[in-house]
């Protein structure tokens, strides 16, 4: 089975908590996505890339991962086999809920740059208490009377294990994103406001035009003008949360058609600019 997406993704998570086992038969591919709750995801079998904002690496089994609803992020398989992995997604506001004052549970995923210090390769004690806490956490679904407490005393605590698992562990990965690709996503981050076109992008590093689309595609699953907009989008959004009005947003992301910034927003994100501001 092949799972592929072809264009950027932006999943949204209704619950505080959602959390499943999940299992891909032959070909997992996903483009680059993000999802707007943090998520943990413990690998068990699968042979696999994944690629986190401009990093790549091959994770093991007993692999446990953080992301944040800003890291794009996806997987593609290496080879077809059986992909398992259970994955958790889970609210900041949540996490801050069930946080105290001298200890933040969301700050694991949150206080370290993008793309860096999401990996932990546990040993199969580690995955051991992971699972425990996980059946715990299930189990929670089932219970009756009491089951919302218990279902937040079993997420504290599995909240508080991967908080200390990252805290005192060390990044393992190894980037294997070829130097050109991160370079044009660091390029294209560092001139949002500025016009950018393959030609340009082509002159820069040295590569003829066919040769970076199909590279930049075989390595991202977007195209070099999905992600341009995916970027774009994504700090539309960052200077609307600092109280940016909506033109101002719009001209500073490099939207020079405000109609067309308007439509894309709506598009990438399910509602209007106004509305992400108001929210």
């Amino acid at each position: 089975m092949n799972i592929e997406k072809s264009n950027y993704d932006y999943e949204q998570i209704s619950e505080d908590i959602k959390f499943e086992k999940k299992s891909s038969e032959g070909n997992a591919g996903y483009a680059y996505h993000r999802h707007d709750a943090c998520e943990i995801m413990l690998i068990y079998t699968g042979d696999i890339r994944f690629y986190v904002e401009q990093t790549c690496f091959t994770p093991k089994p007993g692999s446990l991962i953080i992301l944040n609803p800003n890291e794009m992020h996806r997987v593609q398989s290496v080879r077809e086999t059986t992909y398992e992995r259970i994955v958790i997604n889970v609210k900041k506001r949540y996490m801050d809920e069930l946080s105290t004052p001298d200890y933040q549970l969301s700050d694991c995923f949150y206080r370290r740059p993008l793309g860096s210090g999401n990996l932990r390769e546990l040993t199969p004690e580690q995955v051991s208490e992971f699972e425990k806490l996980y059946e715990k956490l299930e189990e929670s679904k089932l219970s009756g009377e009491g089951g919302t407490i218990r279902r937040n005393a079993y997420a504290a605590l599995l909240l508080l294990w991967v908080a200390r698992c990252f805290r005192k562990g060390q990044d393992t990965l190894v980037n294997t994103m070829p130097a050109y690709v991160v370079g044009v996503m660091q390029y294209i981050s560092e001139h949002l406001s500025e016009p950018i076109c393959l030609s340009e992008l082509s002159r820069r590093f040295h590569v003829s035009p066919g040769y970076l689309s199909a590279q930049f595609k075989k390595h991202t699953g977007l195209t070099i003008r999905s992600y341009l907009l995916d970027r774009k989008i994504n700090y539309a959004k960052m200077l609307l949360q600092q109280g940016a009005n909506v033109t101002e947003a719009c001209y500073a992301a490099g939207f020079g058609d405000y109609a067309n910034f308007i439509r894309s927003f709506k598009k990438e994100t399910g509602m209007s600019p106004g509305s992400f501001r108001k929210s």
